[in-house]
């Protein structure tokens, strides 16, 4: 039986990161016994007992004083048919604990099809303000995967991010979009009404139901989306900001990064020939096709059906 609003009312204490979520989670899995158990133990049991250190024991006393607080977030979340995926459990993604290790979230809050998080998937991230090139580059490049049922991941921003979300609804295939935010401050844009299916696709959120945005979510949403991703494709960067950032996680996580080389360069992609130069992104040039110029992702795709 799942105990999530336990977890949850841990997470929310002042102090309590992804390690220490670990730590305790160890501590019980030895003697067999649930979060629950370990919110009826008193600081001295919890030490005696499961060899907690005091701090952690503190932290699970201040937890025990959250819960009927997050009790009511917990329904409000049932009834919107929000789902907890926890670290340990069979359905959280193994690459965000391999490649995230301590800092991956140590809880995500879904809607839509989970299935999704087992699918092969690679992120289109790009600029809110995409030029007219690069909102076409981001429609034919998510096109492009979905062709190759590849799902598709981005911020659920709007400009280059929903463009990618639309274009693999329209062309049935499955997307994920990664919130800055927590799910009370959801809503789906007009651009998505006619296309969005919660059966192709998947909403997720490493924050509480009532974050709000901020800039610093903004960038763990981004490091979160690359995380998920087998290749990475940032359509148009500026030389510094969110999706500048975003293509540094991708580097430092060991995720294949790939960026448009464009004959002139939008004043919203002065950032891309940096990534080249610096973070070694490999460029995705135009190709013809039935007539039309696309963007040729076949390296891309083999890193995402073949790579790690």
């Amino acid at each position: 039986m799942k105990h999530d609003k336990y977890w949850m009312a841990l997470e929310q204490v002042k102090g309590v990161g992804p390690a220490t979520m670990r730590e305790i989670h160890d501590a019980l899995r030895g003697p067999g016994l649930s979060i629950v158990d370990l919110f009826a133990l008193s600081p001295d049991e919890m030490r005696a007992e499961l060899s907690l250190r005091e701090q952690a024991a503190s932290l699970v006393d201040a937890a025990r004083a959250k819960l009927p607080l997050v009790e009511d977030e917990y329904f409000r979340l049932i009834d919107a048919g929000i789902e907890v995926v926890l670290f340990f459990e069979e359905t959280y993604p193994e690459r965000l604990s391999r490649l995230l290790k301590n800092e991956a979230p140590s809880m995500l809050y879904v809607y839509g099809n989970r299935a999704l998080l087992r699918d092969k998937g690679a992120a289109v991230l790009g600029e809110k303000s995409v030029s007219e090139k690069g909102e076409l580059v981001a429609y034919l490049a998510a096109q492009e995967l979905v062709r190759h049922r590849i799902a598709v991941v981005s911020g659920f921003a709007r400009g280059a991010d929903m463009i990618a979300h639309r274009a693999a609804l329209e062309n049935g295939g499955g997307t994920i979009g990664v919130l800055p935010y927590g799910f009370s401050q959801l809503k789906i844009p007009d651009s998505l009404k006619e296309t969005y299916s919660p059966d192709s696709m998947l909403l997720v959120s490493p924050f509480g139901f009532a974050t709000e945005y901020s800039t610093f979510n903004a960038f763990r949403r981004n490091r979160l989306a690359c995380a998920l991703s087998k290749a990475v494709y940032i359509v148009e960067s500026p030389a510094e900001g969110g999706i500048f950032e975003a293509a540094k996680s991708a580097k430092t996580l060991g995720v294949p990064l790939y960026t448009t080389e464009y004959a002139e360069y939008p004043e919203t992609a002065a950032g891309n020939p940096v990534l080249m130069r610096d973070l070694g992104a490999q460029a995705v040039r135009g190709r013809l096709v039935n007539n039309a110029l696309s963007p040729n992702l076949d390296r891309l795709i083999a890193d995402v059906k073949f790579g790690d």
